[in-house]
């Protein structure tokens, strides 16, 4: 997966820039069935390693069975492994849990790269650069490398991508997916204008990767016998307060420790896709 242009964009300006012309072809969405087996094919696997390891600042973590090494501060090496039993990654010498910012870190690094990404695809577009299809085309695939690095990072690297979880990250993922169609959609019939609302919207599918990271990680403490939660406020100025149909993230933030199974994943607030908050789990 090659962006057209990985330079930094200079947003449009908010007025159209390009309006929409009727004379280009019709891209067709991926439907259901070919989503399917869009997310859960494989066979570009590597493509997603080379992302975490090319921006994350943690490489080499995803794609081993092995204990590996990492580079701390001060240019030290230490091994690190996925306990499968705990369910979280530990030094192999001392036995103790990395750090759980070490992994966000990565993570957060990785969606804010992709961001920038995304936000220049899109300005391509508005220009005339590229077409639709090209968009649409590495908008997918961008989403599917991000979400699945963040996915991996949650469950303890390829090791653990098993048939099961590959039929989970599938359908966890699905709803980002209608949502592009939805942004396709829109630009083909002109609901979307060609401008820089265009380029920021796009970047707000890098943000999923947050959400991704610690809801999958929600799920694998649950599995592993965790059985309470504690959302922490992220690193945001502003933290989003209960609305008529959501949480607010200062109020889940509020009720300390809950039952697992009650906490709101991350998304669900009335912040949404901007929420970078965290999880924290106990026994």
């Amino acid at each position: 997966m090659t962006f057209p242009n990985n330079s930094l964009p200079q947003v449009p300006a908010l007025l159209p820039r390009r309006l929409y012309q009727g004379d280009e072809e019709h891209v067709p969405p991926l439907t259901e069935e070919e989503l399917r087996e869009f997310l859960e094919n494989t066979d570009d696997l590597q493509d997603t390693i080379d992302l975490w390891n090319r921006v994350s600042g943690v490489p080499g973590v995803l794609d081993t069975g092995e204990p590996i090494e990492i580079r701390q501060q001060a240019r030290k090496l230490a091994e690190i492994f996925f306990d499968e039993e705990a369910g979280v990654w530990k030094y192999v010498v001392a036995g103790r849990r990395v750090p759980e910012s070490r992994m966000r870190l990565g993570v957060l690094r990785m969606s804010k790269s992709l961001q920038t990404d995304m936000r220049a695809l899109t300005a391509d577009l508005v220009s005339g650069t590229i077409s639709r299809q090209q968009w649409y085309t590495t908008m997918r695939e961008a989403m599917k490398n991000e979400y699945r690095a963040a996915y991996l990072a949650a469950i303890g690297g390829t090791k653990n991508y098993t048939r099961s979880e590959i039929s989970k990250f599938g359908w966890r993922m699905r709803p980002h997916y209608r949502w592009l169609n939805n942004f396709l959609d829109q630009l083909e019939s002109g609901k979307q204008a060609l401008n820089g609302f265009a380029v920021m919207r796009a970047g707000m599918y890098a943000r999923a990767a947050n959400a991704i990271y610690q809801n999958e990680r929600m799920r694998v403490a649950q599995e592993n016998g965790f059985r309470q939660a504690h959302r922490v406020l992220g690193p945001n100025e502003n933290h989003c307060e209960d609305s008529a149909s959501r949480p607010g993230c200062i109020e889940l933030a509020d009720l300390g420790w809950i039952p697992i199974g009650e906490m709101p994943e991350i998304g669900e607030a009335s912040c949404l896709s901007h929420c970078l908050c965290e999880l924290e789990f106990r026994k």
